[in-house]
């Protein structure tokens, strides 16, 4: 066997290794808090060592920290590509549609990695760990930025910091339903039909802006 193949095989099962760590980790977070995820807890889930987590990781406290901002990352990109398929003149519906649609399809669907990657993203969301604080506000800055000028085009003329309240608000609404707090046990078409309409009317403002005409 050449030495260039043995030098793969042993990246390839070093990267299935970190993957599977990672994995562990983020099903673990999606249930409870980092201070109660064990080492030992990740290690029986990945089936590895703890020597594997120092080596691809740095610490147990590194891993989690990439599991919180892989699953927040996962979340905003996701919401981010519905909104970029969107034309210059998409309306409050169209928009809400698009910062729904990837909550519909996993809460409409099985128990999974993207279910998880929800919860844990709904669970930092009032308040990320202190040293990811930076990076998950830089990620939600970018996704705002996606957000914000739709926001502008359809309802022209509210001011961009009642727009930045009204997509919080929306973002709390998704959170929640993330979370568990609500029941979703829905079909895909059910669950966007409700849905909808109140990401819309949190959006719009429906009547403060029919007070302001």
């Amino acid at each position: 066997m050449a030495l260039g193949t043995k030098v793969d095989g042993r990246k390839e099962a070093g990267d299935r290794t970190r993957r599977r760590l990672l994995e562990a980790t983020r099903a673990l977070l999606a249930d409870r808090d980092e201070d109660a995820v064990a080492l030992r807890d990740i290690t029986e889930a990945a089936g590895a060592n703890v020597a594997a987590v120092s080596y691809h990781y740095g610490s147990k406290e590194a891993l989690c920290r990439c599991a919180i901002e892989e699953a927040v990352g996962a979340v905003l990109a996701a919401q981010t590509a519905e909104l970029e398929k969107l034309d210059a003149n998409a309306q409050i519906d169209d928009i809400a549609a698009a910062l729904a649609r990837p909550l519909v399809a996993v809460l409409s669907g099985p128990p999974g990695p993207d279910r998880d990657r929800l919860r844990i993203s709904a669970r930092v969301a009032t308040d990320p760990p202190p040293v990811l604080r930076d990076s998950i506000a830089a990620m939600r800055a970018r996704a705002h930025s996606v957000l914000l000028p739709r926001l502008r085009r359809a309802i022209p003329g509210t001011p961009d910091e009642e727009l930045s309240f009204r997509a919080s608000s929306v973002a709390s609404i998704i959170h929640c339903m993330a979370a568990g707090s609500v029941d979703f046990g829905r079909v895909e078409s059910d669950l966007e039909r409700m849905l909808v309409p109140v990401i819309a009317g949190a959006l719009s403002g429906a009547g403060i802006e029919r007070r302001r005409r």
